[in-house]
């Protein structure tokens, strides 16, 4: 997992890897404020955007999940979130088996449990060795919140 802010990471994106930089610049480069919620592309299929609005939740009411053929680039756009985050173990029990047109595979918990909080600005790159549990509400309750989600292929990562 890779943590950051667009501001800090602007100048030294030439350390991340191509399709995360490819990411990362269309990222700086949007005004989603202005834009509808939905999926845009970035690289074809390759690399897209997906441009969503919603309120966090308890942070423990999400299933923990993780992918198999996708990178995710989660950004803030605006407000804050708690993600709870743990590295692929064989201690994770999966709930819910993958599911391979969703890319998507989901976990009881996360063991161990290390929380992030994101704001606005912020970013994570999350890999599939990553388990995630995003959307969570940081300390002080419930935050709405825009986000842009970049799946990047595995494939296009080389």
């Amino acid at each position: 997992m890779i943590i950051g802010n667009m501001k800090e990471a602007a100048s030294g994106f030439g350390r991340y890897p191509e399709a995360v930089r490819e990411a990362l610049e269309f990222l700086r480069s949007h005004d989603f404020t202005t834009m509808e919620d939905g999926k845009y592309p970035i690289h074809g299929e390759d690399s897209v955007a997906i441009l969503q609005r919603y309120e966090t939740r308890e942070p423990d009411s999400g299933k923990p999940e993780a992918h198999r053929r996708y990178v995710d680039v989660q950004y803030i756009v605006s407000g804050r979130e708690e993600m709870g985050w743990c590295p692929m173990s064989p201690e994770l029990k999966v709930c819910d088996p993958y599911d391979q047109e969703k890319d998507i595979v989901f976990f009881d918990n996360l063991i161990p449990i290390s929380g992030i909080e994101l704001a606005a600005g912020d970013f994570a790159v999350l890999y599939p060795t990553d388990v995630h549990r995003p959307c969570g509400s940081p300390e002080g309750g419930p935050q709405q919140v825009t986000k842009v989600v970049v799946k990047i292929a595995i494939d296009h990562m080389r």
